[in-house]
């Protein structure tokens, strides 16, 4: 059955977690759910997967196996439910704000997906966006092999000055670029500036 919610990686990680596989164990098992490749293109797919620390490589000759890693860093999308869940208690609100986020990140409409990989189930009374927006956005995604339905709502929010929404952004990339040691927590006053 063919799953196109779910991309080749998900699909990958999600098989080698239950048990170590190896490229022809998982080239069956890809296309048990509708996905048919040659072994040379999903070997070196692995291997990429294995070079940025997604997979773990084993080599049990003849054959080399894979297994889930133990690290998998956040995603941006994680990271935003995180930062927005931290700063705001209420979910309807935790959902505009997430949204808002994303919206200032990308300057596009952010798509019910989108929300849903930050955590968020519920959409507040946010505004959708034209018709026209929508598929700008969703040709934006196709650059990047990504489908998104044609039926799939996207989100508008007014980009008016939003200092908790600010602050997640820049938390946001303090933390990808490990520049906390630069940030000055506190401000030091001097009697003039009063």
């Amino acid at each position: 059955m063919f799953v196109p919610d779910r991309n080749l990686k998900d699909l990958i990680v999600s098989s080698v977690r239950a048990k170590e596989r190896s490229i022809s164990a998982l080239a069956k098992d890809l296309t048990v759910v509708g996905y048919k490749f040659h072994r040379l293109f999903l070997a070196g797919y692995l291997r990429a997967l294995s070079d940025v620390g997604v997979l773990r490589e084993k080599e049990i000759p003849p054959a080399k196996v894979y297994t889930a890693s133990t690290y998998r860093g956040k995603s941006l999308y994680e990271s935003v439910g995180e930062k927005v869940r931290a700063a705001e208690s209420d979910p309807r609100a935790q959902t505009r704000l997430a949204a808002s986020v994303l919206f200032r990140l990308f300057r596009r409409p952010v798509f019910l997906r989108e929300l849903r990989e930050c955590g968020f189930d519920a959409v507040a009374d946010l505004p959708t966006s034209s018709r026209e927006e929508r598929e700008d956005a969703r040709k934006a995604f196709a650059k990047l092999h990504l489908q998104i339905p044609t039926n799939e709502p996207a989100y508008y929010v007014e980009d008016r000055r939003n200092e908790v929404r600010d602050a997640i952004i820049t938390d946001l990339v303090v933390e990808k670029f490990d520049m906390a040691p630069l940030v000055l927590e506190t401000r030091q006053m001097k009697l003039a500036d009063r």
